[in-house]
């Protein structure tokens, strides 16, 4: 759950809206107002945070905070 916590801290950062205010099925252009540049940014931030390294075509396809929390939980286990 911590980790959860910290990536929606990080998502926040880049939008208009709080952590506890994001859910699951926000979506990071429509709902979140992420353009391009911030979308890259945010992949950045998050393999930084996480020490991760993302597959970037399938992080180019995420669309909803869920569907880059559910990557990240693969990725950190």
């Amino acid at each position: 759950m911590e980790k959860e916590q910290e990536f929606l801290e990080l998502v926040a950062n880049y939008c208009d809206r709080t952590a506890e205010e994001l859910t699951p099925d926000m979506r990071f252009r429509e709902d979140l107002e992420f353009n391009s540049l911030s979308f890259m940014t945010f992949l950045g931030d998050l393999e930084d945070n996480f020490d991760i390294e993302l597959d970037e075509e399938e992080a180019l396809k995420f669309t909803t905070i869920g569907e880059a929390l559910e990557y990240l939980n693969d990725q950190l286990q």
